[in-house]
């Protein structure tokens, strides 16, 4: 069975930002909270009346940019918890149209969020492995602004919109090792959309689980993989908040490798990952933790292993 593991990937941030320094006042966040908790200085906004598919057919425009070869892909696997209009038909599907690949392309969605690259990669690359694909795209594509209520303090300086295009490959420039997952569906209310689709969130309860089971995901995730925290280059954490990076970071004894990357972009939810992946890991790092988590309360970790000559 061959390995696959991940090439390219493909980033897309709208240009249009959100100051939150501006809004702040209004929803009474003083500026030490904004700065050194949240952290986010602008947030990334789609255009008025943009889809997810959108944002994702932006990311892939990016990858074809960059030299990939949109004939060669057997499989496209989006990962949204907006998808475009009433959900029907799924995101992959309209990308699959856009951007006019072949019909023997497989094609299928996933509800995931803030944990979502890293479930995708594991569900994505199984079913590669199993059907004996060679080149897949994994589209992360969460556009929260659709559901965040201005005027709710709690989310409306947090959440950005942008996407991801993952190339999946049997001749990766990282491998991925094993992985672990994890669920708290008793702490689902912490992070929910209401009947009238806006998004709520408790964000201490969710940095109080995070604080917890993240750390213990990522040691897990380790000794599956027989390594310690002293063979990892960085800790590649979801972008969820400063003071959940750092405070995680502190919680592992590894501060100086875990770095919060998204202050002037926002939480990209599934896309938070490939980003940083994407725009911030120098060609010297070697190894890598990968942890998504958040809503659910799901949360998930792998390592990432790069590969020499590629």
């Amino acid at each position: 069975m061959q390995d696959i593991g991940i090439g390219d990937i493909g980033v897309a941030l709208p240009d249009e930002r959100v100051d939150t320094a501006t809004l702040a006042p209004g929803l009474g966040i003083e500026p030490e909270r904004l700065e050194r908790r949240l952290g986010f200085r602008a947030l990334a906004r789609m255009p008025a009346g943009a889809e997810a598919s959108d944002l994702g057919y932006a990311a892939v425009q990016a990858l074809a940019a960059q030299g990939f070869d949109l004939g060669t892909v057997q499989c496209l696997c989006v990962v949204t918890q907006n998808p475009d209009g009433a959900g029907i038909p799924q995101v992959s599907t309209i990308l699959h149209g856009r951007l006019g690949l072949g019909s023997a392309v497989a094609t299928f969605d996933i509800g995931h969020g803030c944990a979502g690259f890293v479930y995708g990669l594991a569900i994505a690359r199984s079913f590669m492995q199993v059907h004996g694909l060679s080149t897949g795209l994994l589209v992360t594509t969460d556009p929260y602004s659709r559901i965040v209520d201005p005027a709710d303090p709690h989310t409306a300086l947090i959440f950005g919109d942008g996407a991801a295009a993952t190339v999946l490959t049997d001749r990766p420039r990282w491998r991925v090792g094993q992985t672990d997952f994890g669920s708290n569906g008793a702490t689902r209310d912490a992070l929910r959309v209401d009947a009238a689709h806006r998004l709520h969130m408790n964000g201490k309860r969710i940095a109080r689980l995070a604080s917890t089971v993240v750390p213990e995901s990522i040691r897990t995730a380790l000794a599956a993989n027989g390594l310690t925290l002293a063979d990892i280059d960085e800790v590649l954490l979801h972008q969820g908040s400063r003071y959940i990076v750092e405070t995680i970071g502190d919680t592992l004894g590894a501060r100086e490798r875990t770095h919060f990357y998204a202050a002037d972009y926002g939480n990209l939810v599934s896309s938070s990952l490939p980003v940083v992946l994407a725009q911030n890991v120098r060609e010297s790092v070697n190894r890598v933790v990968l942890c998504g988590f958040g809503v659910g309360l799901a949360w998930a970790t792998t390592v990432l292993t790069r590969v020499p000559g590629r």
